[in-house]
Order: structure tokens, then sequence, then C-alpha cells
């Protein structure tokens, strides 16, 4: 557990202990969400709609997977129109506030169906690499794609899976060096870079293995999630229970026959979603399965933490002359952690004037692991004054630093802003002369 305590300087000591709340809303890069697709070969080339997105918004996600189905190209380059579209459906979601899981795949079934060469996935990669870095604000993760039957990493018809290395290292390549790529199978990660998990060392770095995360397609499926795990099933569950600390999560079920429903209850989905750190899930497959959970009365629960989910449990605020400190601590309650940065300030505010000062506050917020308290500290010095306090986790591109949308909402009641997108705390500082 990382100490997290603020120190901050009111003329007289305050301090609060903060009631949670079970409301559901949305928050960025975490929670279940919404997916479509680009995808010719179903006829399914309109532009990505607004109003869907913003009913998506409405239902409390954040999130929406978005699947380029590329079958068009697989003998040739992507046209501008191509990557003008994937530009499209980038700024789209911006306007709506979410963010993209994005996929690019050759084919969008059956098994066995038709991937593009070696050279031309490489090729395409380049061509892509300038919307990509454009719109990363807006890229919550990469899933790998490209490779076999749904870009899911399976059938390969241009044997891709002896370039694995290769194609790894040219998508990291391609993306922004603080976004993360989502692999299939968890023996792929560790084929590559070791059966070693990432340490607290290790995350957030820029060396390969702590910019790979995991999507599992058949979560709950079977006694192996449908091939998602090979012979030692406990031992790649323990892989992710302690990866999945600093890389996203993701996925969506696909089964509910027989062979699944040992799994598929709501015992058993909670206990596996907080052990491998879930951060998101198809919120339209498989149908059978989420109306099992809503039945099965866990579906608010999961809603609730899938991803991060912190609270605030206290603070407390005292001044030292024209010195103000404080002390936060918070919990998080959600299955899993933050995995894109994101900066954390302490916001004052002076009630009279609306004049706000802003102090970063040196604490990564990414390292809030799930089911423990964490906690931070800061000391400032503020004008004579009376002064709101507030915490703000905005995003951390400039694009989408002012969108309250795109800001972290704390689990208490009466704290969020929404015009604002900060959490105000109890505490009030008084600093006087």
């Amino acid at each position: 557990m990382r100490a997290l305590l603020i120190f901050l300087a009111a003329i007289s000591a305050t301090a609060a202990t903060y009631p949670s709340t079970e409301e559901d809303f949305a928050n960025p890069e975490r929670g279940f969400y919404v997916q479509t697709s680009y995808n010719p070969e179903r006829g399914q080339t309109r532009p990505l709609d607004p109003a869907f997105l913003r009913r998506a918004r409405e239902n409390g996600m954040s999130l929406l997977r978005m699947y380029w189905v590329l079958s068009e190209f697989r003998d040739q380059p992507l046209s501008p129109a191509m990557l003008d579209r994937v530009r499209a459906d980038f700024a789209a979601a911006r306007a709506a506030g979410v963010k993209i899981i994005g996929r690019f795949a050759y084919n969008f079934g059956p098994i066995g169906a038709p991937d593009a060469p070696l050279d031309r996935v490489l090729a395409h990669l380049d061509q892509l690499r300038p919307a990509l870095r454009e719109n990363s604000d807006v890229l919550a993760f990469l899933e790998a794609g490209f490779i076999g039957t749904w870009g899911e990493w399976h059938h390969s018809t241009n044997g891709l899976l002896d370039h694995k290395r290769e194609i790894v290292a040219k998508i990291l390549e391609t993306l922004p060096p603080d976004r993360m790529l989502a692999l299939r199978y968890p023996r792929l990660k560790t084929d590559l870079y070791g059966p070693e998990p990432l340490n607290a060392a290790e995350a957030f770095s820029a060396i390969p293995k702590a910019r790979i995360g995991a999507h599992n397609d058949c979560f709950l499926a079977s006694d192996t999630d449908w091939g998602t795990w090979s012979k030692n099933v406990a031992a790649e569950k323990a892989f992710y229970h302690q990866d999945n600390l600093f890389v996203p999560q993701g996925g969506e079920t696909c089964n509910i026959q027989e062979d699944a429903r040992p799994f598929v209850g709501c015992k058993n989905a909670l206990r596996e979603l907080a052990y491998q750190h879930f951060n998101t899930l198809n919120s339209g497959y498989l149908k059978d399965v989420l109306d099992g959970w809503i039945s099965g009365g866990c579906m608010p629960e999961i809603r609730r933490r899938l991803g991060y989910r912190f609270r605030l449990v206290q603070s407390s605020a005292h001044t030292q002359g024209t010195q103000l400190h404080v002390e936060v601590s918070v919990h998080n309650d959600g299955f899993a952690n933050l995995y894109n940065p994101r900066p954390l300030f302490l916001v004052c505010r002076n009630r009279a004037t609306g004049k706000t000062e802003r102090f970063p506050i040196g604490d990564d917020p990414r390292y809030w692991v799930p089911g423990e308290d964490s906690g931070f500290r800061i000391s400032v010095k503020l004008p004579p004054g009376e002064y709101d306090l507030l915490l703000h986790l905005p995003d951390a591109a400039p694009s989408l630093r002012d969108r309250p949308d795109f800001a972290v909402r704390f689990a208490n009641p009466d704290v969020w802003e929404p015009a604002t997108g900060m959490n105000r705390l109890a505490d009030m500082a008084v600093v006087r002369k």
C-alpha cells in the first residue's frame, strides 16, 4: 500500500469522514463498453452514430470497442478514405465523451477466414501510425488484432503467429509510448517476455512487457474459457492476478451452454473478475450470461466495480501561517486500477473571487490498488482568503484536460461537481495574513 497523505494549511483544523455511495456512474477508461464496427463484409460502413455514443454515456458507459475490418485491403495499402474513416471515428468518440478500445482485423469470421501477409500487416501499421498517435487522447488501449479470425490470434491463413514477436514490436512502435496493447491469450505474453508478471518497479515503464495487457473474449465459457487458458490454468490466472494490477484486462462472455454453467454464475463471476482485475466487459455479448447476472443479483456490483472505483475515506486540513496542510485517504473498491497516465491536483478555490490555485500532487493514482487504502500529502502556500478544497483527476491529454466527462469521479455522495469535473472535499481552508 502506498502512502497517500495530503498536508494543506487552513487557519483552523478541520476533519471529515466520507460516506460511500452505490450509485452507478460513468468514469473514464473503465466499465462495460458498447461495441460497433466498420465492416464492409456485412455492409456496416455508416459513420459512427453520435446518438449511439450519447446513449452509452447516459447508461453509465464511457467506452466503445471499435472493430475496423480491413478485408478490402488484404492485398493493397489502406486508402486515404479508410484512414479518414478511422480519424472520424475517433473524433466522434471525443465529441461524445467516450474512449475507444480499438481492434483492426482482416475478417469478422468465420473461423479460417483469411488475414493478410506479414509485409502487408507491417505496411498497414505504418499507415495507421499517424492516425493512432494524433488520436491517442481517446484511445483507451488497442487490442492486438490483425492476426487470424476476428483478429483473435488463431487460425492465421498467412502464418502470422510465427511472426508474433515482430508484430507485437511493430504495434508497440506504432502506438505512442503511453498507450498499451492487449493480447488475447496469457501464453502469448509469457512466450514473449517470460513467466514473471510485472512488479511495481517495472510497471508503467518503457519496457515492452509493461505496455501489454489482456483481453479474454470467452470469459467463463468453460474450464479453459474455450482455450484462453492452456494446461496450467491456476498458474496463468495467478500471472494475470499480478500482471493486471498494472495493465488493462478486457473481454466478453461467449457461452451459456453446459460447459459454461459451473462458471458463469454470480458467485464465481465476482470472484474471477476481482482476482483477474477486470477493467472492461462487453455490455452486449453474451446476452444470456449478462441476463443471468441480472437475475442472480450481481450485475449492479459488477457495473460499479469493473475497473477502478475510488472512494474518499477521510480528509483533514490545518494551517500554519500561510502554509496549508491536508491529509486525504482514499480506497479503491474496484476490481482493478487505472492503467493510463492521469495527473492528480489539489485545487484551492477562493470563495470570494472564484479564482483557483492548482497544485500537482506527487502521487501516481495508477498505484491505488484494488481493495486497499492509499494516501497522499502536500503542503502549499496560499494568499489570504477562504478556500474550498477539491481533488481533480483530469485526463492527461491537453485536449481533454478541461473536459469534466473525461475526469475521474469519486464514489461518494455530494462531492462531485459535474460542471468542473472536480471532487469537493468537506474541508475548508482559511488563510490569514
